[in-house]
């Protein structure tokens, strides 16, 4: 009998539940238990029991409709498989629709048979934010983590991905290609010139030449990369050690406005993004540890890159970039901040008619004792405080060109005053206006 239902408790969850009855004349065959996998499905997981012992043992694997995906044996009661992670023993990929089947292997079946119970779970691809660092180096470069323990430090984070940007290398990404079980890798590398640093994401081999002097060889790199699909950031622009001195008219995708720890550089770069975004410009903010080495301040996820996207793969981070779909916070577990107008989210554009007032629903997770700044083209607009959470709904004028939100927390330990969390805008437009 199946089952096929969705969970309520995880909405893009379907189950399905089935049973089978192994003959004592079956052992040593491959019985199968099959079920259909439908369109936009991102992970399949599989767990069964039966009653094992001596005398009884029963091997499970998985096949699609084209080929075995993995075979476990009977050394794990549960594994699964996503479009780019996997338990090991199995590949991950596309998950195309179809009838799969969990294959058995009945080994060793007792004279009165053997009762077998498999449960598969089905993720449907759906919108989630998923937090990650986008900037660390490895011992690749100049870092001095392996990128097995840059992983490892990420996941003890609690992250769901990490970007691997070593200088003016691409041997790092081959780790980003094998893969993961838990954590997802984007292909990455930073582009570091004395005039400046890029980081190019999402190829793992973006990068033809590093050695650019002037802004006319910077630009023509930077399309090449993008020719090929890599999205493009500044890094730390305004940093007094190696600072962006090529302009800002190069091709770009985002710029990395918070770097590390909270400091001075990074407020430059702040009040830098918000003249710009005042004067219509829209510039995609992110951020990143760039972490080399066992530093006080400096760890993976220091600060972290919340993403919205679409599916738990690397391109569909890259995509969420791409959108402005990004929300910084200074660490993994720490303030975060979400807000949309209607159906439109950070990073897309609402349009209002004049005179008419635009719906926010602000939500606030993690304060502690945070002052909320709300921001548009024309500066600060609202203030107030935050201790924990807060759900917020603001009425707000429609003739603005955009608004964001920061969050900042005075810390007397060290008598300073930091950002805990950022996010892009919604931008606003006239309406009938184009975007």
């Amino acid at each position: 009998m199946t089952v096929l239902e969705n969970n309520r408790t995880a909405p893009f969850t379907l189950r399905i539940e089935q049973e089978l009855l192994i003959q004592h004349e079956q052992e040593k065959s491959y019985p199968e238990i099959t079920f259909q996998v439908p369109d936009q499905v991102e992970k399949i997981e599989v767990c069964y029991r039966y009653p094992k012992n001596e005398q009884t043992v029963v091997d499970i694997g998985l096949r699609s409709p084209e080929r075995l995906i993995g075979w476990s044996g009977g050394a794990r009661e549960r594994f699964f498989v996503g479009l780019e992670k996997a338990t090991p023993g199995y590949l991950a990929g596309p998950l195309k629709p179809g009838q799969w089947a969990v294959m058995l292997g009945a080994y060793r079946i007792p004279e009165e048979g053997c009762r077998v119970s498999v449960e598969i779970l089905l993720t449907l691809k759906h919108e989630r934010w998923l937090k990650g660092d986008l900037h660390a180096h490895t011992r690749h470069s100049d870092g001095s983590y392996t990128p097995e323990q840059a992983m490892e430090l990420s996941l003890r984070k609690g992250l769901d991905y990490l970007a691997l940007t070593d200088h003016n290398t691409a041997s790092q990404n081959r780790f980003a290609h094998a893969g993961h079980e838990e954590l997802l890798l984007i292909p990455g590398v930073e582009l570091t010139s004395y005039k400046g640093h890029a980081n190019l994401f999402g190829h793992p081999d973006s990068l033809e030449d590093f050695r650019v002097l002037t802004r006319e060889q910077a630009a023509a790199e930077l399309e090449k990369a993008r020719d090929k699909g890599a999205l493009i950031s500044l890094n730390h622009p305004f940093d007094d050690s190696c600072p962006w001195e090529f302009g800002f008219d190069v091709p770009y995708d985002a710029v990395e406005v918070w770097n590390g720890p909270w400091r001075e550089l990074n407020e430059t770069a702040i009040r830098w993004w918000q003249e710009q975004l005042a004067q219509g410009q829209r510039i995609v903010a992110i951020g990143g540890s760039d972490v080399h080495r066992t530093e006080a301040y400096i760890t993976h996820g220091t600060p972290t890159a919340y993403v919205l996207a679409g599916s738990e793969t690397a391109g569909a981070i890259i995509e969420g970039i791409r959108r402005g779909t990004v929300v910084i916070s200074m660490d993994a577990n720490e303030t975060f901040m979400d807000f949309k107008a209607g159906q439109t989210r950070i990073g897309g554009t609402v349009s209002a008619a004049e005179g008419e007032e635009v719906t926010f629903e602000i939500q606030i997770r993690g304060a502690v004792q945070d002052r909320i700044g709300l921001w548009s083209d024309r500066g600060l607009e609202q203030e107030w405080n935050v201790e924990h959470k807060q759900d917020i709904v603001l009425n707000l004028p429609g003739d603005r060109l955009f608004y964001r939100l920061e969050a900042r927390r005075f810390l007397p330990e060290h008598n300073i005053e930091v950002m805990s969390c950022l996010t892009n805008p919604i931008y606003l437009e006239r309406q009938g206006a184009s975007s």
